[in-house]
């Protein structure tokens, strides 16, 4: 899953997924990344007032399968994407400034 993608992904769940409780929508600084595993992206969306929702996202195979075609996935790449999102303190807006 390169930047775009990632990127692609959480905005898609800001515009779609709301706070079960009040309904409101959750802003893009709201949404934290907790961990990927193979295909399942881990994902907290704070609500102001209320308890943090916790949820996952799973992409397509195909899609996984094109990635990996397409960009030829090192494991340098991946420890380096790991690394720079365990510290990463700014709002992921930020990160995927450069790629709108």
């Amino acid at each position: 899953m390169n930047h775009q993608e990632l990127y692609k992904l959480l905005v898609t769940v800001q515009k779609n997924v709301r706070c079960p409780q009040c309904g409101k929508q959750y802003n893009f600084a709201s949404i934290q990344i907790r961990g990927v595993v193979d295909s399942i992206v881990f994902l907290e969306l704070n609500c102001v007032n209320h308890m943090p929702l916790l949820a996952t996202v799973t992409l397509s195979k195909q899609s996984k399968q094109k990635q990996i075609h397409k960009d030829n996935v090192k494991p340098d790449d991946v420890i380096e994407t790991y690394r720079l999102l365990k510290d990463w303190q700014q709002p992921l807006s930020e990160l995927f400034k450069d790629n709108k």
